[in-house]
């Protein structure tokens, strides 16, 4: 059954923005999280809007009042708009009662009140109570609530999988650039174009014979690593996270460590002509290439993931499930390998290398660890391989 979401929203040129969006647009691209398309969205400002949009709001109705508070996805997860019967949101956490959103099979006379008492929205009872979390919604009708709003908001920046370099390292560093990318109209797939331009235009210079280029070539992609953080945080914060987005970061990442290994390799070789640096460099390029391969092969045939970290699940739990109780030696080496060899952690070592003029130990660890990845990947895959024809392993379904 076709639903529509209705968003009541403050009126046009209203002040009170929280971290780059406004109240109205918020609770409209909270609609679209739920599923609903934009033809199946109303947005109504005043009296007037929603009485004119009335004629498409009479079937099953999901409400959300955006009026005076920032609405989050939990609160219309919380009310499963595809399930039928009369629903509506309460906050106990907060103790004021109903949360601004509603569901009803029958949205007619709900609309007939709103129109009547449009600036409070819907206070009625009625329907089912639906209890919602802490991160449903909040209060934004005053400066000092939006101003608390905005604090909560950034409690959504850190992601539970960030490395330990991550959290204390380059989210601190990235924080200021994501305030200013919200400030802008640049989405974050734009910001990722950034972020792959600085990664690869850094290991570029770093190919060069000169460790003064050198080392500023691996901060031009530290700097990437950087960015790279911010369009992540923009998209949660704007709510524009997107598939294509995910695959965007993720190639974006992975091209910027094959440059990486190209841009050290030939700066080795303009420092030692007489290695074979090229020969190893273009061996740990097709090493690399191959392990990725089969990462996202695993990540996309298997879990239907964009998010190749996820193969870390591979290395932990090999063809099984994972076991319950007690760790084994090889899942808490598999942590530690995963964080090792991530981007943030191989980004910042190798600059770090470069200042102390020991770049070719990062050559030669790239090297090294190009061929342990792909002896590692390598026997995980025909493992899984072999769990999917036994049944040991679902697909993603």
């Amino acid at each position: 059954m076709n639903r529509t979401a209705l968003v009541l929203a403050p009126p046009t040129g209203d002040q009170r923005w929280v971290t780059g969006l406004g109240l109205g647009e918020r609770g409209r691209r909270v609609a679209t999280r739920a599923g609903f398309t934009d033809d199946r969205i109303v947005v109504a400002r005043s009296a007037e809007e929603l009485r004119a949009a009335a004629g498409r709001l009479v079937g099953p109705l999901l409400l959300i009042r955006a009026t005076d508070q920032v609405v989050a996805v939990p609160l219309v997860e919380a009310l499963r708009p595809d399930q039928p019967g009369d629903r509506r949101a309460i906050d106990p956490a907060r103790g004021d009662g109903y949360a601004g959103g509603r569901v009803v099979d029958d949205g007619a006379a709900l609309v007939a009140a709103l129109i009547a008492d449009f600036a409070h929205g819907d206070e009625a009872g009625g329907g089912e109570a639906v209890p919602v979390g802490e991160r449903a919604r909040f209060p934004a009708a005053n400066p000092a609530e939006v101003k608390a709003a905005n604090a909560w908001q950034w409690d959504l920046v850190n992601k539970a999988m960030d490395a330990p370099i991550t959290r204390y390292f380059y989210r601190p560093l990235a924080r200021p650039l994501t305030h200013l990318f919200l400030r802008t109209p640049l989405s974050p797939n734009v910001i990722s174009l950034i972020s792959i331009a600085l990664s690869l235009g850094g290991c570029a210079v770093a190919a060069s014979a000169s460790s003064t280029w050198h080392i500023i070539g691996l901060a031009i992609l530290v700097a990437g690593g950087i960015t790279d953080c911010n369009d992540g945080e923009v998209a949660r914060l704007r709510l524009q996270m997107s598939k294509a987005g995910a695959w965007l970061d993720a190639m974006g990442d992975d091209a910027a460590r094959l440059a990486l290994v190209a841009g050290i390799g030939l700066h080795v070789h303009h420092l030692h002509p007489t290695w074979h640096a090229l020969a190893i460099t273009g061996a740990s390029l097709a090493m690399t290439i191959l392990g990725l391969g089969l990462i996202y092969w695993y990540c996309i045939f298997v879990i239907n993931s964009s998010n190749n970290q996820d193969y870390t699940r591979a290395l932990q739990i090999g063809p099984g499930v994972r076991p319950a109780g007690k760790r084994t030696a090889w899942q808490v080496a598999s942590d530690w390998g995963a964080q090792i060899i991530r981007r943030d952690f191989i980004d910042l070592g190798v600059l770090v290398l470069a200042i102390c003029h020991f770049s070719e130990f990062s050559f030669v660890m790239l090297s090294v660890g190009a061929a342990v990845t792909l002896l590692v990947v390598i026997p995980t895959h025909l493992k899984i391989v072999k769990g999917l024809r036994t049944g040991a392993i679902s697909r993603y379904r």
